[in-house]
């Protein structure tokens, strides 16, 4: 019983073209799905993409929420399918949803589901400009106008004054090869999802300095976000070579294998993460939990959601994943 798990992994899609109605052709069928997307505080989400998929995980047909986070699906035939949230670049994870339609009796197809749909953020992005561990000494030959600018513009985002952004930009005019301001700006740009903005300045951060840890890390997740998965993987990995013992760029890093479909060393990546946290870390588990129901394993899925569990008692999706676990556990004794 293969990929009943609810799957979440921050891959974001660039260009989606809608396909063709493949039920067009049914006009019997006249089951629906009507559906709302919402965050972890039961908030509505929206302009986000959703996908039909069959049991077997081919795209079907693909639908742009509402701003409320409204979505729907007609003329669907009896049989299973599956629900994939594409968040878009809006800092959620992404996330997945099984759905069953049964003939009745007299061989009507005329069901309705409602289905609301909780999606987790990604807490993956935090942090991206302060770094708790010193970056690499990377020294400068700066023009002193640019060090003015580039002061400026650290004091003002301090204090949440966007006119920081720039000052960096001139800080850049003036000395085109300015690690600090390109680091910065583009580290700034992450944090505001301005994804496609960003990665250009990172390129030529790391360009400059190949030791800098945040700015690996940070073009990673911009990539990640931006659903350019090998290049992501790239990024990252020069995070775990830079600082071996970070558990964010361990985690991170299995979780771009796995979405790549690189199992064995996904597996290997998370277990270490799980290995140098000093703290119960509940994100490890839960990309173990994916990772082993991806591969049929999964009794050591249910483990893993329990352990979830155990470190985030408080989860908006707490009864879901009891339900998830259940159905996890039954799946492996059939």
């Amino acid at each position: 019983m293969q990929y009943i798990f609810c799957v979440f992994c921050l891959s974001v899609t660039l260009l989606f073209v809608s396909k063709p109605d493949v039920f067009a052709a049914f006009p019997l069928f006249l089951n629906r799905i009507e559906g709302q997307l919402f965050d972890e505080e039961r908030h509505p989400v929206g302009d986000m993409y959703v996908e039909l998929l069959n049991e077997v995980g081919s795209p079907l047909s693909t639908r742009k929420a509402t701003t409320t986070g409204r979505f729907s699906f007609a003329g669907l035939s009896a049989g299973s399918f599956r629900l994939r949230v594409l968040p878009s670049g809006k800092n959620f994870l992404e996330q997945t949803k099984d759905i069953q339609f049964t003939q009745s009796v007299s061989g009507q197809n005329d069901d309705i589901q409602f289905v609301e749909v909780y999606l987790r953020v990604d807490k993956r992005a935090a942090n991206i400009v302060d770094q708790t561990s010193p970056e690499a000494v990377f020294v400068q030959d700066i023009s002193a106008d640019a060090r003015k600018l580039y002061k400026s513009a650290v004091e003002r985002l301090d204090k949440k004054d966007e006119r920081g952004l720039a000052d960096l930009e001139k800080a850049i005019e003036i000395s085109p090869y300015y690690f600090d301001a390109l680091s910065r700006l583009g580290k700034e740009h992450v944090i505001r999802k301005n994804y496609e903005k960003a990665y250009p300045y990172l390129l030529r951060a790391i360009d400059l300095n190949a030791r800098s840890y945040s700015s690996y890390y940070a073009l990673g997740f911009a990539f990640y976000q931006l659903n350019q998965i090998p290049a992501a993987t790239k990024a990252v990995e020069a995070c775990t070579v830079i600082r071996a013992n970070s558990v964010e760029a361990r985690v991170l890093y299995g979780t771009l294998l796995r979405i790549g479909g690189s199992f064995a060393e996904s597996e290997k990546e998370l277990k270490k993460a799980l290995s140098i946290a000093k703290n119960p870390n509940a994100e490890i588990h839960w990309q173990l939990a994916l990772l082993f129901n991806r591969l049929n394993r999964n009794k050591e899925a249910a483990d893993e959601l329990e352990l979830f569990l155990k470190i985030s008692p408080e989860a908006a999706d707490k009864k879901e994943i009891r339900d998830l676990i259940s159905k996890l556990r039954v799946a492996k004794q059939s």
